[in-house]
């Protein structure tokens, strides 16, 4: 079950395991969230909430997951509409209701515990010695959350180390029995055989056309699917790095770009360093150290050196870079070598070694005219965004000072833009989308924008705002079309198909019923499909649990798995405007043996859902001793949506 307790919690350590850090921690919830008395809450348990900060950065954090996964984001009203709010808030809730239970049960993790759980992160160890590294951890902490310290993420480990064991003493080492798993593998896998008889539109008369008044009633009956969004009349001051590269342009000199192009050489972020594979044999003394670096050049493999010299194994480390290497004078030697070379040399601490560099990768420099004009543009983007950062500065000051935007924009030389009504997605009355161009960005890219815009009152200038491209923008809504129902005659086309098709689908159902009487009273599908001919199809159809067919409506299926022979199914048709009967005609139960892993599976299946149900009673508990609560009006609130 996806939305079990200890689904979740194995979840989440999981994605601790593969780098947690790379993706986000808001996401997996190492964070501060269970904090008693949070004002602004949209959800509690007992004492412990959620804020409504964490919940607008782990909401951005799933819309940014979800564009990435489709290659399109949604907008907060989409993102409400298909519920992804409700997941996040089903997150919490599970998160919530363990903390309290281990509290309650004063269920305790040693700090050692959570400090050898931490060093075991593969994200914190260092690439060559594989041992954890406190750089690394400090350094992943610092790019995942400003302020996020180790002494913090060491206290989220202990709470999450201690709700999964709170969790596991519930559900752990509950096992299915084989006989159970025997017989829900048989009931999974029988083989179920069906007459499907699917009727289209041709099977009943076509409605005949309805008057205007019948329109205008079926449109005032369904309102919803025709009214016209809102739209809101802007004016807005909008500071952007891409307006004003232009000016900076001229202000970037060749030695500017020079410099930068050193700058990033040295700091190893343009182009790529020389690296090589470095094999390291131990010897005992400079003569072995000496012998086997000359078989180490001449083609023999480390292995059968070290062998034959009745020396440890070999080391090799591969695609290692200048100073990666533990050993400085060992790092040294190694990148004063060819590749094919080897050398027997001294070590920092005395001991003798055969080097060997098997393979060898010059650095990758890029020449500075193949890159000059990349790191113009980002020159001027920096400056362009400190040129901005310090308008912005007389741009707040003016406004705190009561000024209007349009007399701010004409003392200090600032472009106006005025939109002449937008719906909440960027969108004009005439379906034109404000997307802008690559260079400049329309407003319609900008969706906390549009969420600010559509939540402001009217007719006051507002503060001044990020913008999602590094800018800044200060706006006044000046006029607002309400949403409302469309006129007929705007929708007409739109109105008579829907008619239409409804009364299709309720002649077509009528249909059904009728010929399903029929069957009951001795006629045969066969006889029926006969009589319709193109009006109809029929097939013999195989049904199975494992697989069920996504041809046939899903209601019609499941009263075929739950029928006996001769029982008639029905209903709408997997397609519109289609119907569907069903005869089963045999049941062929499974004669397979189960053992060996298809057993397993079984039973870590079944053991799963019983798991589940009883982490759901579980969790049931847990709120009946510490009150859950929702606050739906700080989540709408939050994501800038109209109370419903």
């Amino acid at each position: 079950m996806a939305n079990t307790i200890g689904g979740k919690i194995r979840s989440a350590f999981v994605a601790v395991l593969v780098g947690l850090l790379v993706l986000a921690f808001a996401v997996w919830g190492v964070n501060d969230i269970f904090v008693p008395g949070v004002r602004n809450a949209v959800v509690s348990v007992g004492d412990a909430s959620v804020p409504t900060r964490d919940f607008n950065r782990d909401l951005q954090a799933r819309l940014r997951e979800i564009a990435a996964q489709r290659g399109e984001g949604l907008t907060n009203e989409e993102a409400y509409q298909q519920g992804v709010h409700r997941e996040i808030l089903a997150e919490y809730q599970t998160r919530l209701a363990i903390e309290k239970d281990a509290q309650d049960l004063g269920v305790g993790v040693n700090r050692a515990d959570a400090k050898a759980f931490i060093e075991a992160i593969p994200a914190f160890r260092d690439e060559i010695t594989q041992e954890f590294s406190r750089d690394k951890l400090v350094s992943a902490l610092a790019q995942s959350r400003n302020g996020y310290t180790p002494k913090k993420f060491e206290e989220d480990i202990l709470r999450d180390l201690r709700r999964t064991q709170t969790v596991e003493a519930i559900v752990g080492g509950i096992k299915a029995p084989s006989g159970f798993a025997k017989r829900q593998f048989d009931f999974i896998s029988e083989q179920r055989r069906a007459t499907v008889l699917t009727l289209n539109k041709d099977a009943v008369p076509t409605p005949e056309t309805p008057s205007d008044d019948v329109l205008q009633a079926y449109l005032d009956n369904n309102a919803v699917r025709y009214t016209a969004p809102e739209f809101r009349q802007v004016t807005m001051i909008r500071l952007e790095p891409s307006g004003y590269l232009p000016d900076v342009a001229g202000q970037i000199t060749e030695e500017d770009v020079k410099e930068e192009f050193d700058s990033r050489l040295a700091r190893g972020t343009l182009g790529t360093r020389a690296s090589r594979d470095v094999t390291v044999i131990a010897a005992p003394d400079k003569a072995t150290a000496e012998d086997a670096a000359t078989r180490l050049a001449a083609g023999e493999s480390p292995e059968l050196v070290a062998s034959a010299l009745g020396l440890s194994s070999s080391e090799t480390f591969e695609g290692v870079e200048k100073d990666q290497l533990l050993d400085p004078v060992t790092d040294d030697t190694a990148f004063e070598l060819s590749q094919g070379e080897a050398v027997a040399a001294e070590n920092s601490l005395g001991g003798w070694e055969a080097i060997f560099i098997p393979s060898a990768t010059p650095a990758n420099t890029p020449e500075f005219s193949s890159v000059e004009a990349e790191i113009r543009r980002d020159l001027g983007e920096e400056m362009a965004k400190t040129r901005i950062f310090e308008i912005s500065d007389e741009l707040d000051s003016r406004l705190l000072n009561g000024e209007t935007l349009e007399a701010i924009a004409t003392e200090l030389s600032l472009p106006m833009e005025s939109y002449d009504y937008i719906n909440r997605i960027g969108q004009t009355r005439d379906g034109l989308s404000m997307n802008g161009t690559r260079g400049i960005p329309g407003i319609a890219q900008d969706d906390e924008l549009l969420r600010l815009i559509f939540t402001e009152d009217i007719g006051f200038d507002t503060d001044i705002y990020p913008t999602n491209q590094g800018g800044y923008v200060s706006f006044r809504v000046t006029d607002v079309i309400d949403s409302v129902v469309k006129p007929l005659d705007e929708v007409k086309d739109d109105v008579l198909q829907a008619w239409i098709s409804e009364q299709t689908t309720d002649s077509l159902t009528q249909r059904g019923l009728d010929l399903a009487q029929e069957v009951r009273n001795g006629r045969t599908l066969e006889d029926i499909a006969e009589e319709l001919g193109s009006a109809a199809t029929i097939e013999s159809r195989g049904i199975a649990r494992t697989q069920p067919p996504r041809d046939i409506a899903g209601a019609v299926v499941v009263d075929l798995l739950t029928s006996e022979v001769g029982d008639l199914a029905r209903g709408s048709g997997a397609l519109p405007l289609t119907y569907t009967l069903a005869r089963l005609d045999s049941i062929t139960p499974n004669t397979d043996g189960l053992a060996g892993e298809i057993l397993d599976t079984v039973q870590n299946n079944i053991s799963s859902e019983i798991s589940g149900d009883i982490q759901s009673a579980y969790r049931m508990a847990i709120f009946k001793e510490h009150e859950l609560r929702e606050y739906p009006n700080q989540v709408l609130a939050t994501m800038g949506i109209e109370g419903e």
